[in-house]
């Protein structure tokens, strides 16, 4: 009897160590069509390094519109640990979205490399790598890692590739690749991944396999077994019976491919580098979708046309606007912000409609919300008649027109001062209308000039200095900070020199993440002469507009 288990043992792991094998040697045979499939992919990302003279690890990139200003010498007398240095003290998202989309193309651009040692080179890439990942820009991330070699220093970032091709429905390429990858790798990523790639094509027999081998070496995930005998029809209902068990991508992926709706809570609490990607997934509840494009706006431009679409989708149908005002007020988010729109679209008497329009955008004003806001609610106030509002509710509407885009009001005051036009005249009413003297010195050194039919010995007595409500005279200026200081003259001399890059990274330390609201006109002067002088004039005019709207604009 003993015999007869001993032989039955040997049979059985005999077995066990015949169909490993062979099932290893049969996920092991990809097929050559998907990897030209997957090549061809990549090259389609317009990479540019074949031009760069000893292409390398510093040199990774894609072709940006910064190459065709500055070409391939971007980190031109620049090192490694210099470059690294300037990276640490940029915050991953700053207060200027356009300053923001191109610090991208910074990370983003292929180029000759910085100089440095081996090891420092692969820190600098590895910083841009941070930096893109944390900007919340999957798509452009997907592009820069696609380019690493293998290697498990790389792994990390191999793993995302895997989670972005999945999420969008690039099942072809990412079984190919995972494929290949769970060969010599077998930590749980992986052979989960796999199991997914084998149930998604009908080899449910080899996904039970796997999944019984990893639950040997001690792999538990009831949401992951859960999610998998749902794809296999051995249950019919998702259950999240501890709440406490996290949300993985690839538990996002399964429920998608069995459409199960993706919830707020199954998404928040994963990070800015998955934002993009999720709004690709098909089973997104429209609050899920909503959560995650209010996201989006706050690190980059989102069409008006896509945030209403949204905001039909996500609407609750509450049109009680002081209630929806309320909510937004307590938690200001996609849901509320929707409910906000879809209650002043329902509102009847105009001057309401107005008024209540104007304060919401007030309310989002403080929370750096303007330019979307304006450009959503814009179309409406432009609806209402003149002759139903009031003369200040008109004046408001049309000043809210010229600083949504005050390039298509050439000559106009406001449009002048939000823009720093050179020889335009600032004007004196706007100056006292928002108590904005303080600025008088800071336009006219951009060159402003001051109004020609204004009198000044008719308001050497009349005017009360007292207004200017300063409780307390600071004979060195409290906001005064030395490093602040240092900062701007090294902007100034950085683009002295006609550095560039150097430049755009020290104006992105200046600019921050802090409000604009508080930015000290004089460092913009700074930043906008600096910018020209390197050739980027665009970029300084739309600073100098975002800054100048978060100071200008008060109704």
């Amino acid at each position: 009897m003993k015999l007869n288990k001993s032989l039955i043992s040997f049979f059985k792991y005999s077995f066990y160590f015949i169909v490993i094998t062979y099932f290893n040697f049969a996920i092991a045979q990809v097929d050559t069509s998907n990897k030209m499939e997957a090549y061809s992919n990549v090259k389609k990302l317009n990479i540019e390094v074949s031009n760069l003279e000893k292409p390398s690890l510093g040199s990774i990139g894609v072709k940006t519109k910064l190459n065709n200003i500055m070409g391939l010498d971007i980190w031109k007398d620049m090192s490694a640990t210099n470059i690294v240095e300037h990276f640490s003290y940029i915050p991953d998202v700053v207060t200027s979205k356009s300053l923001q989309a191109l610090l991208i193309q910074l990370y983003m651009s292929s180029s000759n490399p910085p100089s440095g040692t081996s090891e420092e080179i692969i820190k600098f890439l590895e910083t841009r790598l941070f930096k893109l990942k944390s900007s919340g820009q999957s798509e452009k991330f997907y592009q820069l890692i696609n380019q690493l070699p293998d290697g498990e220093r790389w792994n990390i970032w191999k793993q995302w590739i895997i989670e972005y091709e999945l999420i969008g429905r690039q099942d072809q390429k990412a079984c190919s690749n995972i494929y290949e990858g769970s060969k010599n790798n077998s930590n749980h990523f992986w052979q989960t991944a796999r199991i997914f790639c084998l149930s998604i094509n009908d080899k449910v027999s080899q996904a039970e396999f796997i999944l019984d081998l990893l639950k040997v070496k001690g792999f538990e995930d009831p949401i992951f077994e859960n999610l998998f005998q749902i794809m296999n029809n051995e249950k019919e209902k998702f259950e999240l019976k501890n709440k406490d068990n996290q949300i993985l991508p690839i538990h996002l992926i399964m429920m998608d491919t069995i459409k199960i709706p993706i919830k707020i809570n199954y998404i928040a609490h994963l990070g800015i580098e998955y934002t993009e990607s999720l709004l690709k997934l098909t089973y997104l509840t429209p609050k899920a979708r909503s959560f995650l494009l209010d996201k989006k706006i706050n690190f980059t431009f989102v069409s008006t046309d896509q945030i209403i679409l949204d905001y039909k989708s996500v609407s609750d149908g509450v049109i009680d606007i002081e209630n929806s005002i309320s909510n937004y007020k307590k938690t200001p988010n996609g849901q509320s912000r929707a409910n906000v729109w879809f209650s002043v679209l329902s509102i009847k008497d105009e001057v309401k409609k107005a008024e209540t329009i104007l304060n919401f955008l007030k309310l989002e004003m403080k929370v750096g919300r303007f330019y979307d806001s304006v450009n959503l609610y814009l179309p409406t106030l432009n609806k209402i008649k003149n002759s139903s509002l009031t003369k200040e509710l008109n004046d408001t509407i049309r000043k809210i027109n010229i600083a949504s885009n005050p390039d298509l009001y050439d000559g106009n005051n406001l449009a002048n001062i939000l823009m720093l036009k050179k020889d335009k005249e600032w004007d004196w009413n706007l100056i006292l209308t928002q108590k904005a003297w303080p600025i008088i010195p800071v336009i006219e050194r951009a060159g402003m000039i001051g109004p020609k039919n204004i009198k000044w010995l008719d308001f050497i007595n009349k005017f009360n200095q007292n207004s200017f409500d300063e409780k307390k005279y600071n004979k060195w200026n409290r906001n005064f900070d030395l490093n602040t200081y240092i900062l701007s003259k090294s902007i100034e001399q950085a683009a002295k020199e006609n550095k560039k890059s150097l430049t755009i990274l020290l104006v992105a330390r200046l600019v921050n993440n802090n409000p604009f609201e508080d930015f000290d006109l004089n460092y913009l002067l700074i930043i906008r002469n600096a910018l020209v002088d390197i050739g980027f004039e665009d970029l300084a005019n739309n600073i100098t507009y975002e800054i100048m709207t978060s100071k200008i604009i008060n109704f």
